[in-house]
C-alpha cells in the first residue's frame, strides 16, 4: 500500500505503523500564523494637520521639522511650543500601526488623550494623558512613564504601537524583528478618546513616516503574522518579552 504508513509482519500478523505525532510546540515559540475569532485590527493612520506645530511640514504620512518658515498660522488645536502632531484613526478596542524612524536621532511616538494639553512645554507622562517612548541623541531610548525609564534596547528603525483599551495597555515593539520595547500597564480606557502622537523633534529635517497598510506588507513578504494569540501571550505574561517576526496582518 502507498501512503505515509508502512507494513511489517510480526508473528504472522500485519501491523500498520502509525505516523509519528510531531512533538508539541512550546506556546512561547509558536509561529504567529494561527487564526482566532477575535482578530486584531491594523488601522490606517493619517496626520492631523490642524494639530501640527507651525514648523512641522506634513507631506502625506510623513512629518519633518522646517526651521525657517512656519507652515501654518497658529490655532487653538495645534501644539504651539513642542513639535508634535496628532494622528487620525478609526476607533476600535484594539489598534495597531507602524512608524518608520530610520536615520532619526530624535523622535517621540505613542498616544495621548484628545483632551491633553497642547500648549507650552509638555510634561509627558500617563498622569498627564501621554503614553510615549522617545529617542534622544541617537542613543538614549526612554519610556516616559510616571517615572522616566531609560531602556536598554536596540534602537529600532521601525516602531510598532499596539493600543489595547480592554487591557488598558500601550505596547511598543521593534517592527522589524518583533522584539518588545516597552509596555505601559496603566493605559487609557475606551472612554478616554486616545489619538496617536508623533514628533520628528527639531534637531534635523529628516522625516518620520507612518507606514501605509497597502504598501507595508507586499504579497511576496515572508513576514509572520500577529494574531490575538500572540498578542495575548504578551499581555498576560511577565518579564522580558520577545515576539519573533512581529509584523501584524489581518487574517481575513
Amino acid at each position: 500500500m502507498g501512503g505515509c504508513c508502512s507494513r511489517t509482519s510480526v508473528e504472522d500478523k500485519t501491523v500498520i505503523e502509525q505516523p509519528k505525532t510531531p512533538p508539541k510546540q512550546d506556546a512561547s515559540v509558536q509561529t504567529m500564523e494561527q487564526s482566532t475569532d477575535e482578530k486584531l485590527h491594523e488601522v490606517d493612520v493619517t496626520l492631523d494637520v490642524d494639530t501640527a506645530h507651525p514648523n512641522l511640514l506634513i507631506d502625506g504620512k510623513s512629518v519633518c521639522w522646517i526651521k525657517e518658515t512656519p507652515q501654518r498660522l497658529c490655532n487653538e488645536k495645534m501644539f504651539d511650543e513642542d513639535p508634535y502632531v496628532l494622528g487620525i484613526m478609526g476607533r476600535a478596542w484594539r489598534t495597531y500601526w507602524e512608524v518608520n524612524v530610520e536615520k532619526k536621532d530624535d523622535w517621540v511616538l505613542g498616544v495621548t488623550k484628545a483632551t491633553a494639553n497642547r500648549k507650552g512645554q509638555l510634561v509627558l507622562s500617563p498622569a498627564n494623558g501621554f503614553w510615549v517612548i522617545s529617542l534622544s541623541n541617537g542613543g538614549r531610548l526612554k519610556a516616559m512613564d510616571d517615572k522616566e525609564h531609560v531602556l536598554d534596547k536596540d534602537i529600532p528603525d521601525k516602531v510598532a504601537i499596539f493600543l489595547d483599551y480592554k487591557e488598558k495597555k500601550v505596547m511598543f515593539f521593534n517592527a522589524e524583528d518583533g522584539s518588545h520595547i516597552y509596555s505601559f500597564t496603566n493605559g487609557p480606557s475606551y472612554e478616554d478618546d486616545v489619538r496617536p502622537l508623533f514628533s520628528p523633534w527639531n534637531n534635523d529635517i529628516d522625516p518620520i513616516t507612518i507606514l501605509s497598510i497597502e504598501t507595508k506588507h507586499p504579497k511576496s513578504s515572508k513576514a509572520l503574522k500577529i494574531t490575538s494569540t500572540s498578542i495575548n501571550r504578551v499581555l498576560h505574561c511577565d518579564g522580558e518579552l520577545h515576539l519573533s517576526g512581529l509584523n501584524y496582518t489581518n487574517d481575513d
